[in-house]
């Protein structure tokens, strides 16, 4: 896979953590600190999304949904997902 280079600013305090986390964690580049970040990141989306559907699972009849009622938990997901983002945001 290719990679993508994707640059970011950071005001010093920011800098000087993350320099000091990665270091301290013994990554060999700011590069794979970063990945480890977003990588532990998407694993937390993940599991949020699973816990989400495991919930809403427990009093679902039984077999598949129909396509409005999958609609409809899409619907959902997206709007916890922006509730979560507008969260983090404030």
């Amino acid at each position: 896979m290719k990679a993508v280079t994707i640059n970011i600013s950071l005001n010093p305090e920011l800098a000087d953590f993350a320099r000091s986390d990665s270091e301290a964690h013994a990554f060999d580049s700011m590069s794979e600190y970063m990945r480890d970040l977003i990588r532990n990141r998407r694993q937390q989306q993940i599991s949020q999304d699973v816990a989400l559907l495991e919930k809403g699972m427990e009093n679902a009849p039984l077999g598949d949904p129909s396509d409005e009622e999958m609609a409809e938990i899409v619907k959902t997901q997206h709007r916890h997902r922006a509730e979560r983002k507008r969260a983090r945001c404030s």
